[in-house]
């Protein structure tokens, strides 16, 4: 299923075309756009090149941090599940 969808970002008309659902893709225009509007707050007066940018870099900084979340999440998963095949092992023994 190809979705696309006209969007305005910072003044500009951006045609956006994605392999993603309509919901997945209106998820994904609502976070650029909430980021590109936090941006505008904190770069008041800034060029939108500049702000685009700002918007990114926040993008970044949430994906790094999730990533980072998730292999934590994922080696106290492992750590748990060696911890519990370690006593069932020791439980047959």
């Amino acid at each position: 299923m190809r979705t696309t969808v006209e969007i305005r970002l910072l003044g500009q008309k951006i045609t956006l075309k994605s392999e993603g659902s309509e919901d997945f893709v209106n998820e994904v225009i609502d976070l650029v756009s909430k980021k590109i509007a936090n941006a505008e707050r904190r770069g008041k007066n800034a060029a939108a090149h500049h702000v685009a940018l700002l918007g990114l870099l926040d993008l970044a900084e949430d994906y790094i941090a999730a990533k980072r979340r998730l292999k934590e999440h994922k080696d106290m998963l492992e750590a748990k599940s060696q911890e519990l095949t370690r006593l069932v092992e020791a439980e047959f023994k």
